[in-house]
């Protein structure tokens, strides 16, 4: 008999192959699907569930969802990907297909299986490159461009459903496990789909991407002339969470964000996105026994981190090192300026720069944006997602447990340090040096300045900047800059990071200080230095609230960063 799984990991079924074909030791049918043939495949299944009707009805911008007791496979998922493919409408809406699975197939075992399905090797192929890591609780992925969203829960089927927030239109199986608390929907109402976002940095910009993919009609203002223009304006970002020793929500939020960012910016390899492979350094004695007890408390699979030791740390990163540490394989960089830019070209974007909003306030139903000298902006929903400058633009009275933190990094010319092959982190975080072949700099930060509002460079924090760099990788820099003689001309830059009183990012509808929800107003905030990492997830989490889909944060995490306890005074529970 096997021990438990240590969390956060999960233990994978184990199958016994017969013919070809699996057999499950935990769930007696969980691959009876593949055994005794597609049960419900093509015109049998479509009519079981008259899905062509259904389909057809789901409006512009709508939404259908589907729900299951159980993912064996994923054949089941794939035969109604592909009838939406078929049947679904031709304009914008989403087709949700939420199940749980206690006993969940290795990525190897997945693939194998799905071999006997020829006929579904595209959808196949697209669903096993972005199956989550064995890790308990809820996964999200993002596929077909947007118009399929799978949520995975890994673990019990009944904590599932208490943890999971979703109406389905449809359960499938011979006996569902339907909760108590399941209702039908209007899956032919036409949305409230206008909404504004406030900020167009990477969460903005993300959200703002987010919601026009699923049909809505986007405004994206921003007081500056362009996308990724403040503190996600930097040419490079690590794109990294630390873990904690002990396995709470705040590491389960934090360890959700970081594989749903992985596969989130995946498309962009190469582009925006460069997933060289991360290493936290035990760079001193505490980080050292911190990783220690992390190591001995927690089983995570090596495909998310596996501890290291200084020669195959050193053979990982190309550099030489002073310790191991904990190797993140699937991390890496982005180019964030670039990328908002991107994000915010989609057609579906309305693009208003260069625009101070002055008030925002609630009018008729309708949200109105005002600003001094320009007509206002009226939509249906409304999103602040302007980093630390987001409490003023928060309508009514009171005050906000939020921090400005200012962060400068640096840009050193690689022929001044060894270059690394991957990011590390520790005191600071080192990039890989890029740009063009006649100028390739690295970016390295950044200082953590809680009383300076400078909005400018100085010396003084290059300094700081790689004074630390020195202490971490001392052999890494050049003589000359590791003494101190800066060059002359060393660039950096400046952003203020936007942090909450407990560390936590702000994320969902904003409640007034009397615990009243304000409708149709919502905060995307408070990320903190971990931007690059929480925003995918939880902009994916703002527009399933707008949009009234399956939630992609269970009821545990999203109470996590909800937006009632940035209030000083203390507000009723939401």
């Amino acid at each position: 008999m096997t021990s438990p799984a240590i969390p956060p990991a999960i233990e994978a079924a184990e199958l016994i192959w017969r013919d070809g074909l699996p057999e499950s030791k935990q769930i007696e049918d969980i691959c009876s699907d593949l055994r005794n043939g597609r049960l419900e495949s093509g015109d049998e299944f479509i009519e079981r569930y008259n899905l062509i009707e259904q389909f057809a009805a789901v409006p512009e911008a709508g939404s259908f969802v589907v729900a299951k007791a159980g993912f064996g496979t994923g054949l089941t998922f794939l035969t109604t990907w592909q009838a939406w493919q078929a049947h679904g409408p031709s304009h914008a809406a989403t087709l949700h297909f939420v199940a749980a699975e206690p006993s969940p197939l290795s990525r190897r075992d997945l693939e194998s299986a799905l071999t006997a399905w020829p006929e579904l090797q595209s959808l196949s192929k697209e669903l096993i490159s972005n199956y989550p890591p064995l890790i308990q609780g809820t996964h999200r992925l993002i596929l077909d461009g947007g118009r399929i969203r799978l949520t995975l829960f890994f673990g019990d089927i009944n904590t599932a459903w208490d943890q999971l927030d979703f109406q389905a239109d449809v359960w499938l199986g011979d006996n569902p496990k339907v909760p108590e608390s399941s209702v039908t929907r209007d899956t032919t109402e036409t949305p409230a789909n206008s909404v504004a976002v406030i900020g167009a940095g990477i969460a903005g910009c993300l959200l703002a991407n987010n919601l026009a993919r699923r049909g809505y009609s986007v405004t994206l203002v921003d007081a500056a002339d362009e996308a990724g223009s403040a503190a996600s304006g930097n040419l490079q970002g690590a794109m990294y969470v630390k873990l904690g020793v002990e396995f709470n929500h705040q590491t389960q939020l934090a360890l959700s964000s970081l594989t749903f960012s992985q596969r989130y910016y995946a498309p962009y390899l190469d582009q925006y996105w460069h997933p060289t492979g991360l290493l936290q350094l035990a760079w001193n004695d505490n980080e050292k026994d911190r990783q220690r007890r992390f190591v001995e408390r927690n089983r995570y699979p090596e495909e998310v981190l596996r501890a290291v030791t200084r020669q195959e740390a050193e053979t990982l990163t190309g550099s030489s090192l002073e310790s191991g540490g904990l190797w993140f394989p699937s991390s890496g960089w982005l180019s964030p300026g670039k990328l908002c830019k991107s994000l915010a070209s989609h057609p579906g974007i309305r693009k208003v720069f260069g625009l101070s909003v002055r008030q925002l306030v609630a009018s008729e139903g309708k949200w109105l944006l005002s600003a001094t000298d320009s007509e206002d902006i009226r939509a249906d929903q409304v999103v602040i997602c302007a980093g630390h400058l987001s409490p003023k633009l928060i309508p009514g009275q009171g005050t906000f447990r939020f921090k400005a933190i200012r962060g400068q990094v640096t840009h050193i010319p690689a022929s001044l340090i060894t270059n690394p092959k991957a990011v590390i982190c520790g005191a600071r975080y080192f990039n890989p040096a890029q740009g063009t072949e006649s100028e390739q700099l690295a970016v390295i930060g950044a200082t953590f300045d809680l009383h300076n509002d400078e909005p400018a460079p100085t010396a003084a924090s290059h300094r700081e900047n790689i004074r630390d760099l020195s202490a971490m990788v001392p052999q890494m820099l050049s003589a000359e800059i590791a003494s101190g003689n800066l060059p002359d001309q060393l660039a950096g830059r400046v952003g203020f990071r936007c942090t909450t009183h407990d560390y936590q990012p702000v994320a969902g509808p904003f409640f007034d200080a009397s615990g009243q929800v304000q409708e149709g107003l919502y905060l995307l905030t408070g990320l903190g230095s971990k931007g690059l990492t929480y925003a995918p997830l939880l902009a994916e989490f703002v527009a399933d609230l707008l949009t009234d889909q399956p939630s992609a944060l269970p009821a545990q995490l999203a109470k996590r960063v909800a937006t009632g306890r940035m209030h000083r005074t203390k507000v009723a529970s939401s």
